[in-house]
């Protein structure tokens, strides 16, 4: 194993710890709108910073919370601390925390500790998708025998495939506000996602990386090619056939004539 990948998933473990804690959860914000941040996601943020910068200090960390750039030609950390700042202000444990290493454009290692679970999913490239408890590592692998399908989405063609899927009666279809399910789906609890038009790879990376190293299929919802570090919108699936379904119905729930709306 990488020490990239060892540094991740150590990161990953501290802000669970912190986060678990709920240590400032209760101090929160509005970074406008519904968008939301707690005392507790800036200091998840800063102790994967100081973790990781002294691992590596020649690599940049970009965070949701304290930003950042990459530096041309160099390994470069996305961090989104604490993915789910609305369910965890809340106390529902459906939030994680996403750490993924991007060099020469493509993510390549990647760590999503789930919160309130001590589960840390991660991945190295070429080396699949494996969990770390208590108990020791195991490799994780996607399935559809779940039949829940997640769904994330703010346009009037993301509410009519919600609408279309719910009076299908063919899966669970679950709402919530965090990308743990991204992990969700490469540990098999998952069969599929559906997420339209997120606004940063710091949401995403890590878990579409995990997931595809699992054996997901991960692809660009809005161009139907594979995912990349530019890809917003974003269709996983536990098998090629689900994803034929699920790309079925996303065309399906079309207005006719339409212009594209983040898929």
């Amino acid at each position: 194993m990488r020490p990239e990948t060892e540094a991740a998933i150590r990161a990953a473990g501290i802000a669970q710890r912190i986060a678990d804690s709920r240590d400032g959860a209760d101090q929160v914000t509005s970074k406008g709108g519904i968008d939301l941040v707690t005392a507790t996601d800036v200091a998840c943020e800063d102790a994967i910073r100081a973790e990781l910068t002294c691992a590596f200090p020649a690599y940049s960390v970009i965070g949701e919370e304290r930003g950042g750039t990459a530096s041309p030609g160099t390994p470069y950390w996305l961090v989104d601390p604490i993915c789910g700042t609305r369910p965890f202000a809340s106390n529902v444990p459906l939030y994680c925390t996403n750490i993924a290493l991007v060099e020469h454009g493509a993510v390549t290692v990647a760590a999503v500790g789930v919160g309130t679970t001590g589960e840390i999913m991660y991945a190295e490239e070429g080396l699949g998708a494996w969990m770390r408890t208590a108990a020791g590592d195991r490799r994780i692998t996607p399935g559809e025998h779940s039949h829940t399908v997640w769904i994330s989405g703010t346009t009037e063609h993301a509410a009519a495939v919600v609408r279309r899927a719910l009076v299908l009666h063919r899966w669970y279809i679950w709402l919530f506000s965090s990308s743990v399910s991204y992990a969700y789906l490469a540990a098999g609890r998952i069969s599929g996602i559906l997420h339209f038009g997120s606004s940063s790879p710091v949401h995403t990376a890590a878990g579409c990386f995990v997931a595809a190293e699992a054996g997901a299929v991960v692809t660009d919802l809005a161009e139907g090619g594979p995912w990349s570090i530019e890809t917003r919108s974003f269709l996983l699936a536990a098998t090629p056939a689900l994803h034929r379904e699920l790309r079925d119905l996303v065309e399906r729930s079309r207005e006719p004539n339409s212009a594209s709306e983040g898929g």
